[in-house]
């Protein structure tokens, strides 16, 4: 195993899917280089996540509602520090800039990278067999073999205790889960641990949004009594009608970024439309069940797609409208 002490940035700046996918990426390059130091360019909004998974030592803020100013910002901390490689795992025309003005050895970008970004690299990852067809994972796998490192993935990721984040910026002192707000709240979340089905009712684009989840959350509370349900998102959503025996928790708009990988480590399954949630789940190794529309499963499914732990259940023409959930439930059912 090489014990040198490379320093590594990798840039992958958005979005929250993108990003889960890139941290496996550095894990893997923990895992082959243990010694590696690896900086993170990554938006403000998405850096209490990526600040506590422990493959990444240190993080740059990329601003962009600063603007130029924010942009230069992050250039010039840039160009204080020294790399052996930086990683452009994005692949457009602002972080090859950044990565072109990075101080580094190598720069190795994306083959399929758009808007010019290929010229800022001195070298250029390889599609996967499958072309631009294959898995967002599959395509980022292709930067390991230039390390030296074997293009295998493990999905499995793990994050630090709240409690170790450095204090920061990034640590913003949000509480942990809401507390319960009357005795059933109470009770449910005492019955939560390991055994909740945790729904995400919405995704970054309408079109990949289903609107059966009410129908489905209704039919597990009566089909499935023995579980309890739990929405979560960062959009709060109105609590759906439930039997008031029923144990139904909502806690979307409740639960930050960097709380979201303790909510989705008490769930039993995470059901969800084609979004960043869900791939953090499926990377935590917790079961998942995909709800897909007009994005292909081929290349956005929760990784690993093997059916027994992430399944797909894709939607009729395409259309999240016509997706029944008599069918989404059939499928709860079979996984659990």
């Amino acid at each position: 195993m090489d014990t040198s002490s490379p320093n590594f940035l990798i840039i992958k700046p958005s979005s929250l899917g993108d990003i889960v996918h890139g941290l496996l990426v550095a894990q893997m390059i923990k895992i082959g280089r243990p010694l590696a130091h690896i900086d993170w360019v990554c938006r403000d909004i998405f850096a209490p996540l990526v600040a506590r998974c422990p493959v990444v030592d240190n993080i740059l803020l990329f601003e962009r509602h600063r603007g130029l100013r924010g942009f230069l910002g992050l250039i010039r901390k840039l160009r204080q520090r020294q790399y052996t490689h930086v990683l452009d795992l994005q692949g457009l025309a602002r972080s090859a800039l950044i990565a072109r003005s990075a101080r580094a050895g190598k720069i190795i970008g994306r083959s399929d990278a758009r808007e010019g970004a290929k010229y800022a690299y001195h070298r250029r990852a390889p599609l996967p067999p499958q072309g631009r067809g294959a898995h967002a994972v599959a395509i980022l796998a292709e930067f390991l073999p230039l390390l030296g490192l074997p293009r295998d993935v493990i999905p499995r990721l793990s994050f630090r205790a709240p409690g170790c984040l450095d204090e920061s910026p990034l640590k913003n002192g949000a509480a942990m889960l809401p507390s319960p707000q009357d005795e059933h709240q109470a009770t449910c979340s005492k019955q939560r641990a390991k055994r909740s089905i945790l729904l995400f009712p919405e995704s970054s684009r309408p079109e990949k949004n289903w609107p059966g989840y009410e129908l489905l959350t209704n039919l597990l509370l009566k089909t499935i009594p023995e579980v309890c349900v739990v929405w979560a998102g960062a959009r709060t959503m109105p609590s759906p009608s439930v039997p008031s025996e029923a144990c139904f928790v909502n806690r979307s708009g409740q639960t930050s970024l960097a709380e979201l990988p303790d909510l989705l480590s008490q769930a039993r399954l995470v059901v969800g439309n084609d979004s960043g949630p869900l791939h953090l789940a499926a990377a935590m190794g917790i079961p998942t069940l995909a709800l897909f529309g007009p994005t292909s499963p081929a290349r956005y499914r929760p990784y690993p797609g093997d059916d027994l732990t992430n399944r797909v259940l894709r939607a009729p023409q395409d259309d999240m409208r016509l997706l029944e959930p008599d069918a989404a439930l059939e499928s709860i059912r079979d996984m659990l």
